[in-house]
């Protein structure tokens, strides 16, 4: 959503004497068009970060290595994987299946859209990023301890690592959903209203 489109399309809406009451649209559409590029930077430094990883595990991790086992290819594999699901649930999210008609109405709808979307893919977090990636990392540091140690049961810097990486995933989706409380849903609340104003403005002219 590009702020001179929605403003010309906001007054073409007041032309046909749609009226929104005291709601300040510029400021909304200022708060969606900060959203959109805040999404559209961390879906590139985070698709970035993963297959930088991805690659310096496949580097590092197996083809660099004398020798590698199987549980060590498991998790690379599986981080490869993850970063490429990762990947496809990030632009997936970002995608809008309604149709723009160039009119204030249609541009609130595909922002209500879009931002349904990305509070169900924050929502949902621990499901398709740290879970897969907190698995994928723990089977190659296992995979590796063996290869060095030729024992499966973790020393107790390994436990800590674990734990810590655990911890750390419970940390951030504590935090993303709490940025989804406190910022998302209620941006996506100021525009449904504004598009039942909008829709009620319209059935009454």
């Amino acid at each position: 959503m590009e702020l001179d489109d929605l403003k010309q399309a906001w007054k073409e809406e007041v032309g046909r004497s749609v009226q929104l009451g005291s709601l300040d649209m510029n400021t909304l559409v200022n708060d969606v068009t900060k959203i959109n590029r805040m999404v559209r930077l961390r879906d590139f430094w985070m698709i970035f970060a993963l297959a930088f990883a991805a690659v310096v595990n496949v580097v590092f991790g197996w083809l660099a290595q004398p020798q590698v086992d199987g549980l060590t290819r498991l998790g690379v594999g599986a981080f490869v994987v993850g970063t490429a699901a990762i990947s496809i649930a990030l632009f997936t999210a970002r995608r809008v299946e309604l149709a723009d008609d160039w009119t204030l109405r249609s541009r609130i709808e595909m922002e209500i859209e879009r931002l349904e979307r990305q509070c169900r893919l924050l929502n949902r977090v621990g499901a398709w990023f740290l879970i897969p990636l907190l698995i994928a990392s723990d089977l190659a540091s296992l995979g590796g301890y063996h290869a060095r140690t030729g024992s499966y049961s973790p020393n107790l810097f390994g436990w800590a690592f674990y734990l810590g990486s655990g911890a750390l995933c419970a940390w951030t989706y504590w935090l993303m959903r709490r940025e989804v409380k406190r910022k998302w849903e209620p941006l996506l609340v100021r525009l449904r209203k504004a598009l039942a104003d909008l829709s009620g403005a319209n059935g009454g002219a």
